[in-house]
């Protein structure tokens, strides 16, 4: 197997070196001739961001986006570097701005950010229909190792429509690498700082975004596959129809009311999800607590607590400085503590 892979990466290593090489005609054109990949690279370019977070570990702090907006709406990969204090988007004419996180989806592994823009910006426009057929040339355009900084250019790399089906990776019993449709890409799209990246057809359409990666630790090999644009236009849509229709609503299954305790949980679509801890923020009382990300909230003040519903209900009558005691699960052991809950800003 491992032979193989190295096989593979050698072949499309060439395929990438051999730009100026007639590889696939489409559309009447030679696709990987020189004198037709930079002119497409180039127009996308101003299309792509590159997302900067904070490294945890292992994890990398960095990713890619696509810019799906004039008004700065921006697309990229759900990921850990999204929890730090303050997240970062550089566009391709090097410009750089803080960017708010709208809403992120832990089953697609999406997020989407918002930048303030005082321009229109270039984007990619979201196709509610299959953009590609199996079979079509495609090229990855992504901040992949972030060997791009500022106004540096993204990197390509050519590849083919493999197959569109539907998958479901899991890390474990409970936790979803991702669960969705795909576009399976003949490519080594699957390296660090890849995911938010666009994977566009010869006319400059988007077919999807690179995914978050998914690695096999019983093969030791890695999935490349792209989120179909219609996922992603269903995604932004449902973000769109929630901020106008709940304004008042804190990012994630933070509550409503004045107690703030710092404690977002895992909100995949249903308020009716188990109460699971998706990040605490920092200097918060539940920092202070140590409270973690996958710890479950069985028990606030007192009130048993079995969903996301449940949760949000008992934190809106909360009083700011009041002390409560708060049981949750980590692992197999039940822990019981008081926590003071601040006041929201």
């Amino acid at each position: 197997m491992r032979n193989k892979l190295i096989t593979l990466r050698v072949f499309f290593f060439g395929i990438f070196v051999l730009g100026g090489s007639c590889l696939a005609q489409q559309d009447g054109n030679c696709f990987a001739q020189t004198s037709v990949l930079p002119p497409l690279i180039d127009r996308c370019q101003p299309r792509m961001a590159k997302v900067i977070g904070a490294g945890v570990g292992r994890v990398d702090g960095y990713a890619s986006g696509v810019i799906v907006s004039a008004d700065g709406l921006i697309l990229t990969s759900q990921g850990v570097f999204l929890d730090g204090r303050q997240v970062r988007v550089e566009l391709s004419d090097g410009k750089s701005y803080s960017a708010t996180i709208l809403r992120r989806n832990r089953t697609l592994q999406l997020a989407l950010l918002k930048i303030e823009v005082d321009r229109a910006l270039d984007y990619f426009q979201l196709s509610g229909k299959p953009v590609g057929e199996k079979g079509d040339w495609v090229v990855a355009l992504s901040n992949a190792f972030k060997v791009a900084n500022e106004s540096e250019p993204m990197s390509a790399m050519i590849g083919i429509i493999a197959l569109r089906s539907t998958i479901e990776a899991r890390l474990n019993d409970r936790d979803v690498a991702y669960k969705g449709p795909l576009v399976l890409i003949d490519a080594i799209t699957s390296n660090p700082g890849a995911g938010g990246g666009a994977v566009i057809n010869a006319d400059g359409q988007l077919v999807g975004m690179i995914g978050k990666l998914i690695n096999s630790s019983e093969t030791n090999t890695r999935i490349n596959y792209a989120v179909p644009s219609s996922t992603l236009k269903q995604f932004v849509e449902d973000q769109i129809a929630e901020t106008a229709s709940t304004s008042n609503d804190q990012e994630g299954a933070e509550a409503l009311g004045k107690a703030y305790l710092g404690i977002v949980l895992f909100s995949l679509g249903s308020r009716n999800d188990p109460a699971y801890v998706d990040r605490v923020r920092r200097a918060s009382p539940a920092a202070k607590l140590r409270l973690r990300p996958d710890d479950l909230i069985v028990a606030l003040d007192g009130v048993q607590i079995g969903t996301v519903q449940e949760y949000q209900k008992v934190v809106d009558r909360l009083k700011p400085g009041v002390e409560v005691p708060i049981v949750f699960k980590r692992g197999s052991k039940l822990q019981r503590m008081e926590i003071t809950p601040g006041e929201k800003k």
